[in-house]
């Protein structure tokens, strides 16, 4: 259950958000706060036309625009580098299932991008005055890099840069670059250099998000998202999701994410859930991660299962273990080298309780 809100508060809140015509007298100050919580309050605030939100509303509004301004700006860039970024998660669903784009907050913009484009993207980025996030890279350990940037209005901007869907290893090459693009629809209000999913790449996205990034949370804005996309769909489009997550061992971590979504604002057909629910789950390695609560060594150890060759799970250990000498340098403040030996040292021993944290 979503952390701090109370079960009550929070049935209140969906079924205030799923209803037909709510009434404004049951919005209590828990409810405000629970939707707030859950980062669905400027949606609560829209469809009951709150008085005392709508000044956040109107400030939504106004960073929204100047986001999409910037976000603009950067698509365009990455097409005349040759190119064609697609839009993820919620930059994308802002503008094709919620009736206005900021009412779907969002702290970055995730991209999906070639893997052989990263060099020319990241120029290009800082070509266009954003500054790398000092993280840990790697072939295998993850498969984005991070970017931010303060712009004259001194509003931040972050962009997170896929080129595989999730770090974790079980989970990384469940949608390829070239899938996506391949049935990539325009996204409205950004240019003709605005790409996003198809609802059907964009569901799977959305539910290996939620569980494979998010210890299967039941955050009740990515449930929303899952809400929207699942109830547009057709017959046809629902049999094409059920074959894809089939192919790629998703049925569990799909069925979890939409019968969450079913319990907290319903719109999702029961035989399709109960489909995705058939046996044989169990066989599924993805099937791990649903439920949540597991530690970073358990995540590794998934890893090091969906790696094949050895010598590949012997660069992932190392690459988690002994980050490039750049990083390491800059991470604690030194460029000595003789201290490297040192630094690597202190890196593991005070990152290892962390490993086997719930």
């Amino acid at each position: 259950m979503s952390a701090g809100i109370a079960p009550v508060t929070r049935d209140a809140l969906c079924a205030l958000l799923c209803a037909g015509t709510p009434p404004v007298e049951s919005v209590t100050a828990d409810v405000i706060a629970a939707a707030r919580a859950g980062s669905v309050h400027l949606l609560l605030a829209d469809r009951l036309q709150l008085t005392a939100l709508a000044g956040e509303l109107r400030e939504a509004a106004i960073v929204d625009d100047v986001r999409a301004h910037e976000l603009r700006a950067v698509l365009a860039g990455m097409t005349a580098a040759g190119v064609r970024p697609i839009l993820l998660k919620g930059a994308a669903l802002a503008r094709t299932h919620y009736p206005r784009p900021e009412l779907r907050p969002r702290s970055d913009t995730d991209l999906m991008i070639p893997a052989s484009a990263r060099e020319v993207v990241a120029r290009t980025l800082i070509g266009l005055g954003y500054a790398r996030a000092l993280e840990v890279d790697g072939e295998l350990a993850v498969g984005q890099f991070h970017f931010q940037k303060h712009d004259r209005h001194g509003l931040f901007h972050a962009l997170d840069v896929h080129w595989r869907v999730s770090n974790v290893r079980v989970f990384a090459d469940v949608l390829t670059y070239e899938e996506l693009a391949r049935d990539a629809a325009a996204v409205p209000g950004l240019g003709a250099n605005a790409w996003g999913p198809s609802p059907v790449h964009a569901l799977l996205v959305a539910c290996v998000h939620r569980v494979g990034h998010h210890g299967d949370t039941d955050d009740l804005l990515w449930l929303f998202d899952v809400h929207l996309l699942a109830r547009a769909f057709t017959r046809e489009q629902r049999d094409s999701f059920t074959e894809l997550a089939s192919a790629r061992r998703m049925r569990a971590v799909c069925a979890r994410t939409l019968s969450l979504a079913q319990a907290a604002f319903g719109g999702v057909d029961a035989e399709w859930i109960a489909t995705l629910s058939a046996a044989g789950l169990l066989a599924e390695p993805s099937a791990a991660f649903v439920g949540g609560g597991l530690r970073q060594v358990d995540i590794l150890r998934a890893d090091l299962a969906a790696t094949k060759r050895w010598t590949a799970r012997v660069q992932l250990l190392r690459e988690h273990l002994f980050p490039r000498p750049a990083f390491m340098y800059e991470r604690y403040g030194t460029r000595r080298k003789l201290a490297l030996p040192w630094l690597y040292l202190c890196r593991i021993v005070t990152g290892l309780p962390k490993w086997f944290r719930r």
